[in-house]
């Protein structure tokens, strides 16, 4: 089960135009009785281009990801931002004080932030396909031993590559599991949903 106190805090500088906006989502979505996680660091092994997001939010077991973009932003990069974590999380959302008319985000929803009111534009759709090679493949190498049984001195023998394409095959790599290890952050070594979920 996904956790707020286990995923990890981002040391990623915050955008001046993004924080207002940030505050204003974590106080709405606070109220709606969501777990608010501004600033957050998925438990990846790639870099926080990849793994810093603005805003987590759980909900009845949901993980849902929000973007935060300034009408400074371009806007086009959140397509791709969104993207990359997808496989990871149920939801995905961008917000924005910018008026976007043409929304183009297959499967993300669309907050519009303007002043203290926050407008729900396009309701996101749930991510239901099956995770991704590349979103194997960006976990810890340990977890993907841990995926695999591997023990410390094979894992020195295979390169983490070849983990990924064995565990990708194995049908237990599903979202669900994946939304767990990379929020698992303060819980990794002691409390591992992977571990959990072989037992």
């Amino acid at each position: 089960m996904v956790l707020a106190q286990n995923i990890y805090k981002s040391t990623k500088h915050i955008g001046e135009y993004e924080e207002r906006i940030i505050q204003i989502l974590v106080e709405h979505f606070q109220h709606n009785g969501y777990e608010v996680i501004p600033h957050s660091s998925l438990n990846i092994a790639w870099g926080s281009v990849l793994s810093d997001v603005d805003l987590l939010l759980i909900k009845d077991h949901l993980l849902t990801y929000v973007e935060v973009k300034s009408s400074r932003d371009n806007l086009s990069r959140a397509k791709q931002q969104i993207d990359r974590v997808m496989d990871y999380v149920d939801y995905a959302y961008v917000a924005t004080d910018k008026h976007v008319r043409d929304w183009q985000i297959a499967n993300a929803g669309l907050i519009h932030v303007q002043e203290e009111t926050v407008t729900l534009v396009k309701r996101a759709k749930k991510f239901h396909n099956k995770p991704r090679f590349y979103s194997i493949v960006t976990l810890k190498k340990k977890c993907l031993a841990r995926f695999f049984g591997t023990d410390n001195r094979c894992l020195m023998l295979v390169n983490k590559y070849e983990l990924a394409q064995h565990v990708y095959t194995k049908r237990e790599c599903a979202r669900h599991v994946l939304k767990e290890i990379v929020t698992c952050g303060e819980l990794c070594v002691t409390n591992c949903p992977i571990g959990q979920k072989e037992s």
